[in-house]
């Protein structure tokens, strides 16, 4: 299971949230867990990743969840520096690029061309993420078998073609944005039947587990939950797996 969480949750929420979904345990951190959230978010690193640490936990423990984020720290911590080395490459990339374009070698500048190297590198990380998703979209649509699913990715390829028209550089806000639209369109495909067993379904299995969240936190959690069903039962292709983080 996936998840992006949410630029609008706050950094801790998005990982209760995350937490409480992926294990279907409550997530009631205690004092040692807080502190370590405190300073995870005061060194920068970012909710997704702390998020994809926990997933790594969880998966290396088989039936055993980890029942705090203490046990998950050095899953999060293989994350945070792989993070970091692949920023670090990236910059020592750029660095060479940057001598080799100012070297006395170096091409002259064309006129008219004023577009900096951070912008030429914003444009490329944009257009790679974007192409991901767009990709995945299209393949997804020209796979599933019924039109009722198809229009669901038209209606979602429609929306990342505005979100890309409108965002300077699309990032995992706008993934986000595209998988929340895609979801929405498979919810409004359902036959009244499907849409009030799947909703059954997550009242069933988020039962005790929503009530000491924030009401954000709590329709996340059951929006998550609805994605979840709909991957399992009518083939949904979820977005953000197929990104290459």
């Amino acid at each position: 299971m996936s998840y992006l969480p949410p630029q609008e949750a706050g950094y801790f929420e998005a990982i209760q949230v995350y937490y409480t979904t992926l294990t279907d345990r409550l997530a009631l951190f205690g004092a040692r867990d807080r502190d370590l959230l405190e300073r995870w978010k005061e060194e920068g690193r970012p909710a997704r990743l702390v998020c994809r640490g926990i997933r790594e936990a969880v998966a290396a423990c088989d039936d055993r969840v980890p029942r705090s984020l203490s046990q998950c720290a050095r899953y999060v911590d293989e994350q945070w520096e792989a993070y970091r080395q692949r920023r670090v490459g990236r910059h020592g990339e750029r660095a060479v690029q940057e001598s080799t374009r100012t070297g006395k070698n170096a091409p002259k500048e064309q006129p008219g061309s004023d577009e900096s190297a951070g912008t030429q590198r914003q444009s490329s990380e944009r257009s790679g993420l974007y192409e991901q998703v767009r990709r995945a979209v299209e393949e997804a649509g020209k796979g599933t078998q019924e039109e009722r699913f198809r229009q669901a990715y038209r209606s979602a390829w429609r929306r990342l073609q505005q979100v890309g028209e409108e965002s300077a550089r699309f990032g995992y806000r706008e993934v986000d944005v595209v998988d929340r639209a895609l979801v929405e369109a498979y919810l409004d495909a359902l036959y009244d039947e499907e849409r009030r067993a799947i909703e059954e379904s997550v009242a069933k299995v988020s039962a005790g587990l929503v009530q000491g969240m924030s009401s954000a936190a709590r329709e996340e959690h059951l929006r998550i939950k609805r994605k979840q069903a709909l991957v399992e039962r009518y083939g949904l292709v979820d977005v953000v797996e197929v990104i290459e983080h």
